[in-house]
């Protein structure tokens, strides 16, 4: 065997991994959050050790699981222009040579208007575009561009950072998933999963309850409203006002709000983006997807020629479920 380390990206499940699915695991042994973040992020880039990594990840390093969507950068920085994003691989690859690397990817389009709906969530004021587009407005020299980074496009073609890992660990060692085939059936996917890696979980006992649900439009300008009277917790915002606790509050309101189900549907991407913004980010990102495509279709002729089985033996138990234990290999 060999770690697992899950690096996201953002806005693919991996709030559901980590809380439900690589806890389960009976044959590994899942590392929190806290020690991930640690391990391979506290350090700054000229003082990372991999042997105080290790050390902090503890004995084993074979039976671990790993799964930390900031290992990719962080969401509304654009992974600091990907040098964040790059370093971090440079990291694992010292830490963990041998490791099996996850990444989720997703249509663009739609992690992109998930990213806002989170800075939103996370206390953001400014609309989608401005979000987007902001720093287009500030000068060549600007100081905000050195002290603030923000929002970058070229964080979600991710391609580029796949094509990274694939030179540091090999594209064998480099397991690539589409978000989309893992929403669309939950169930058999993580199935599939669990029997590509060998992982031993009783896929009955999982909560499959979706986490960070989107917002519906009414809640979506409320939260805008509500987050100008507080600083937190994202760094390009506006404020009127600070009011001690407000975040907290405002933060519990809405989930409550948004979990009733009384304020409308949630909003799709199409909700979001008019036509002339999708087809800009289209193209932005047309190039990038092919090469992405072509990977993902190598991925699956080499998953077909190694014969893994990706169905799963079933045994009884005590309800009318059936509890799923990892297949094996051919």
């Amino acid at each position: 065997m060999a770690a697992i380390v899950h690096i996201g990206y953002h806005k693919t499940g991996t709030t559901w991994f980590q809380d439900s699915f690589y806890p389960a695991i009976r044959n590994r042994r899942y590392i929190p959050r806290a020690t991930v973040r640690a391990a391979f992020l506290d350090a700054g880039a000229l003082h990372f050790d991999p042997t105080a990594a290790r050390r902090r990840l503890g004995d084993a390093p074979d039976d671990m699981i790993l799964c930390e969507e900031n290992l990719t950068g962080g969401l509304h920085n654009g992974g600091l222009a990907g040098n964040l994003s790059k370093d971090v691989a440079d990291r694992i690859r010292r830490t963990l040579p041998d490791a099996q690397i996850v990444i989720f990817v997703r249509d663009p389009l739609s992690a992109i208007v998930s990213a806002w709906l989170q800075y939103v969530k996370g206390g953001g004021t400014f609309g989608l575009k401005r979000y987007l587009f902001g720093r287009d407005s500030l000068s060549p020299v600007a100081p905000e561009r050195d002290e603030a980074p923000g929002f970058r496009l070229d964080h979600f073609d991710t391609i580029r950072l796949i094509a990274h890992y694939d030179a540091l660990f090999g594209p064998d060692r480099v397991h690539v998933f589409r978000y989309e085939d893992f929403r669309a059936d939950p169930r058999g996917f993580a199935a599939a999963y669990a029997a590509r890696f060998g992982l031993d979980v009783d896929l009955a006992h999982i909560d499959w309850r979706a986490r960070n649900p989107s917002l519906s439009r009414p809640l979506l300008w409320l939260a805008r409203a509500m987050n100008l009277f507080t600083r937190r917790a994202v760094a390009d915002k506006s404020w009127l006002i600070d009011i001690p606790g407000w975040y907290g509050v405002s933060r519990r309101l809405l989930r409550r709000a948004n979990a009733s189900g009384r304020f409308g549907r949630p909003l799709a991407t199409h909700d979001l983006l008019d036509a002339a913004l999708g087809d800009r980010l289209r193209a932005h990102f047309a190039p990038g997807e092919q090469l992405l495509a072509a990977r993902l279709q190598w991925q699956l002729r080499v998953d077909n020629q190694d014969g893994t089985v990706l169905r799963w033996r079933q045994r009884p138990c005590g309800h009318d479920d059936l509890a799923q234990s990892p297949s094996h290999r051919r």
